[in-house]
């Protein structure tokens, strides 16, 4: 939907969103503690309003903004912070792109086309950015992008503490290749937090595709400053056409530096009505070890052992209708 903007024929603002709903029965894995029914909200993905627009600044040049806002289908609620999900403007021309704002970090974009999930549906590397791993957004930030040069294009981001009390201080880099359906990509984050301590954060990702078959993996990696804190994520998964529908796979392995080991298998078959309509079904299991609480991670939406249970297997399948606008 475009809507005129100020005054001029070369501005445009465009209203796009996304209405994901799913049925899912959900088990933890916790001894004493059964399985629960519940409707989730952006199980494939996060259900969104959106405004995103440019201007024709002349000589290749444009002014561009994009204001994002999460809401949960369930409950009808927005999320804490309303244009959370990203909320930036800026310039982009010849020399590439210049954004200020909220707006993702490096790694979220070589996590995200890495992964054969589409970080979405239970199983997705999601699960690599929760409990304060890795980091996905940036607020307060400067991100440039360059233009792409023979298949490369490389991204620097700055993210300053602003003198905060407990804030932190990123600055993340990441160098892409795209060529076809041949993706490669590395990532990395030098993160201080409170007290001067730095974290160090990496994502190496690759993905290839021959005819109705694709291959994604990633390897993730969160390391804060102490010994025994390294977490590590490995993913490899593939997805095959069949007719109008598509089947996923993805194999997920968790780690933590202490000896905490989590194994996840995930499968998903989603079919489109339209081409904006998709339903689908979505099934994960996770088998952590004895010390392992690793969950299972879908677009907005987690099923996760209670700190009390460690050793628990997490489980979950749902049912669910996406609609893009």
């Amino acid at each position: 939907m475009a809507l005129p903007f100020g005054a001029q024929a070369q501005s445009s603002v465009t209203l796009y969103g996304i209405v994901d709903a799913a049925v899912a029965l959900e088990d933890t894995g916790e001894p004493g503690r059964g399985s629960r029914k519940v409707l989730n909200s952006g199980n494939q993905s996060s259900s969104r309003l959106g405004f995103r627009g440019s201007e024709d600044l002349g000589a290749g040049l444009k002014a561009v903004f994009n204001l994002e806002s999460g809401v949960s289908l369930d409950t009808g609620a927005a999320d804490s912070a309303f244009f959370g999900r990203r909320a930036v403007v800026g310039l982009e021309g010849g020399f590439g792109a210049l954004m200020l704002g909220r707006e993702y970090a490096p790694i979220a974009a070589v996590a995200g086309a890495a992964d054969i999930m589409g970080q979405g549906f239970f199983g997705t590397n999601l699960g690599a950015f929760a409990s304060n791993r890795l980091t996905r957004r940036l607020s307060n930030s400067v991100t440039y992008v360059t233009p792409r040069f023979n298949g490369l294009r490389a991204s620097i981001a700055a993210s300053p503490s602003e003198g905060a009390s407990g804030a932190t201080r990123v600055l993340g880099s990441a160098v892409e290749f795209n060529a076809g359906r041949l993706y490669a990509g590395g990532g990395y984050h030098d993160v201080e937090r409170l007290n001067g301590l730095k974290d160090k954060e990496y994502a190496l990702g690759f993905g290839y595709g021959i005819g109705d078959v694709d291959v994604k993996g990633n390897y993730l990696v969160a390391d804060p400053s102490g010994a025994g804190n390294k977490f590590e994520q490995f993913n490899i998964g593939a997805s095959i056409g069949l007719g109008k529908g598509r089947l996923f796979g993805n194999v997920q392995s968790n780690r933590l530096e202490g000896g905490a080991k989590g194994t996840a298998l995930a499968a998903t078959y989603s079919y489109e009505l339209s081409r904006r309509t998709n339903v689908y079904a979505s099934y994960a299991r996770l088998s952590n070890n004895a010390s392992g609480r690793f969950g299972l991670n879908s677009s907005s939406t987690s099923v996760t052992p209670a700190a009390s249970a460690p050793g628990a297997d997490p489980s979950v399948m749902a049912l669910g209708v996406r609609h893009r606008f």
